[in-house]
């Protein structure tokens, strides 16, 4: 863990700490042998705190649902066999809610990040900087499987295209065009 995302979790109470270790052992439960989910929202908190040293948005919040962003890809795979984007939005709310309810969390920060979790794949959600942080990360883990063997010249409109912050922005074009 770098600096940048030690300083962010520093800001953060001890309860707080402790509250978004147990949002993470919860989603990791959730998600069980599902190693690949439980890797892409570690990766997706892991771009978040990066964004937050630039971002002023609430860090538990931003985190919280970050964890949590794809907690509703069980459950629309049961339910209807598929986990689009929009199932995603729909089904993973009432999971996010349960487990934050579980886990004794402020009311309003259940609500905040259930309405995050509901919007995370609808471009320009919600105009809040816990939005922009969620969708950035997301699209900063997402960007690396969209642009493998492409040119520079399309991975750049790609980034152009999937990126709402500046900070978000210069760390694709950092991860994705070196040099």
């Amino acid at each position: 863990m770098g600096n940048s995302e030690k300083s962010i979790l520093t800001s953060l109470s001890l309860s707080q700490r402790r509250l978004l270790d147990q949002v993470k052992e919860a989603m990791e439960l959730y998600f069980g042998s599902d190693v690949r989910r439980i890797v892409h929202a570690h990766d997706v908190t892991g771009h978040a705190l990066n964004l937050l040293e630039y971002i002023d948005a609430d860090p538990l919040e931003t985190l919280c649902a970050c964890y949590l962003h794809d907690i509703g890809i069980p459950e629309a795979e049961r339910k209807y066999g598929n986990c689009t984007g929009k199932l995603q939005e729909q089904e993973g709310p009432p999971v996010a809610r349960r487990i934050l309810a579980e886990l004794a969390s402020d009311n309003q920060l259940i609500d905040n990040v259930c309405e995050l979790v509901g919007l995370h794949h609808t471009p320009n959600g919600l105009d809040k900087p816990e939005f922009r942080v969620l969708w950035d990360a997301d699209a900063l883990v997402n960007l690396a499987e969209v642009v493998t063997e492409k040119e520079p010249h399309a991975i750049e409109a790609i980034i152009d295209r999937a990126l709402v912050t500046e900070p978000g922005h210069r760390m694709a074009i950092t991860l994705f065009l070196p040099g």
